[in-house]
């Protein structure tokens, strides 16, 4: 990763920054739907605005946009292939089968669940001050780089997985360029 970007020690202690916000979105739905939910190592990453999009376009998954602004600028995007929905649905006591509408009304509630306690894990444990938007569906056909305001990012990529069921999720929460410098100053000040 570019020195440009963040240190060994600073990309150390974000991802222990993201572990305890991963730990609080997955227990947030654990709660939820009452089992246990597994979470991957983030993978945190330096990515230009092409392959974030190239990321995107799998027409087998459904995503949902959740931007933030303040201190932190970006976005968050939760990606979930279309065959998770009815196992996380039933587990979150939706009626099976999902209608069209009641597959975004997942979709969006799942984001406001996990992205959200991420990102606010993030920001509480690092004294960040931010808006959060509401989240929006994507389409992965219809997603192009123009869509975006930043060539280069910073990018972080969470995995969750219910061990019961095939459902697993992605939360990729892209810092904009500008969000590094405070950013590395907080993450700094924790290493101090």
């Amino acid at each position: 990763m570019s020195s440009y970007f963040i240190s060994e020690e600073q990309k150390d202690a974000l991802q222990e920054v993201l572990n305890i916000s991963m730990g609080q979105a997955a227990d947030a739905l654990a709660r939820l739907i009452q089992t246990q939910v597994h979470l991957s190592i983030p993978s945190i990453k330096q990515s230009s605005s092409d392959h974030f999009i190239e990321r995107l376009k799998n027409p087998d998954q459904q995503l949902a946009q959740q931007s933030f602004l303040g201190e932190l600028s970006g976005e968050m995007i939760s990606l979930m292939s279309d065959g998770d929905n009815a196992a996380i649905a039933e587990l979150m006591n939706y009626d099976i089968p999902l209608v069209e509408h009641e597959k975004q009304e997942l979709m969006l509630e799942l984001t406001n669940i996990l992205a959200g306690a991420c990102l606010h894990g993030l920001i509480s444990q690092l004294n960040f001050k931010i808006q959060l938007a509401a989240p929006v569906l994507l389409n992965p056909a219809s997603i192009c780089i123009e869509q975006l305001s930043w060539q280069q990012a910073l990018l972080m990529e969470i995995c969750f997985q219910i061990p019961q069921s095939s459902f697993n999720a992605e939360i990729l929460i892209c810092l904009k360029q500008d969000s590094l410098l405070p950013l590395k100053n907080h993450l700094d000040m924790l290493l101090q």
